[in-house]
């Protein structure tokens, strides 16, 4: 199992957005999370994805309990084992793609090498190798998501978990993203969670759960 969280809670104020979610995910699963706004989705995957740390509960990822985790050591854990894509891509603009792939990898590590032959191996799995010297500002919306799943595979994450993911892209870009995201499952075995509103997309996940009022129905 990659992901066991157990009686996850989370208030702000006194508004309870969480209340006592369970949620498990196994190796090269591909969970959507769907329901109205204000359901608690984002907040549960920002907990998951340890970017917020719950009132109270438990959660295993990737056999670590990450909740004792804290400072460096969470955000190394971070670095190697999540990848993260949202709606909005978070490119650097005065890079190239290829130069905004291999950051995370540099950021970890790895030598400026090994972070290119990776980012070049992971823009032509996303189809973009024509397009490695061309700066966000250069590229479509489909092409910058693109980059942006590329990024946040790099460092070879036991999780990717996605936000939104086609939110901001027409029809046609958005099928293009959806079948982009399951090849990577099939051929990197990779494990995703998926927020979205977007029933086309929860259709093809392998789980599709609903969220309403901090908790699963």
């Amino acid at each position: 199992m990659i992901i066991d969280a157990r009686d996850i809670r989370k208030s702000f104020g006194s508004l309870e957005v969480l209340k006592g979610i369970d949620f498990t995910a196994e190796a090269h699963e591909v969970v959507s999370i769907m329901g109205a706004s204000g359901a608690g989705k984002s907040t549960l995957l920002q907990i998951l994805g340890t970017l917020s740390t719950p009132d109270s509960g438990s959660l295993r990822l990737d056999g670590v309990d990450v909740l004792h985790l804290q400072g460096d050591a969470l955000a190394a854990f971070r670095g190697r084992r999540i990848g993260f894509v949202f709606q909005a891509h978070h490119l650097l603009p005065e890079f190239s793609a290829e130069e905004n792939v291999m950051i995370p990898a540099l950021i970890a590590g790895a030598s400026a090498k090994d972070a290119r032959a990776k980012a070049v191996r992971l823009l032509g799995e996303v189809g973009l190798e024509a397009r490695l010297d061309h700066k966000p500002s250069e590229l479509s919306g489909g092409e910058q998501q693109r980059v942006a799943i590329a990024r946040a595979l790099v460092n070879d994450p036991a999780v990717l978990f996605a936000d939104e993911p086609t939110g901001n892209l027409d029809s046609v870009t958005k099928q293009e993203i959806h079948r982009l995201l399951f090849s990577l499952r099939e051929r990197l075995g990779q494990t995703i969670i998926i927020v979205t509103h977007d029933p086309q997309l929860a259709g093809l996940c392998d789980r599709s759960l609903t969220m309403k009022d901090g908790q699963f129905v």
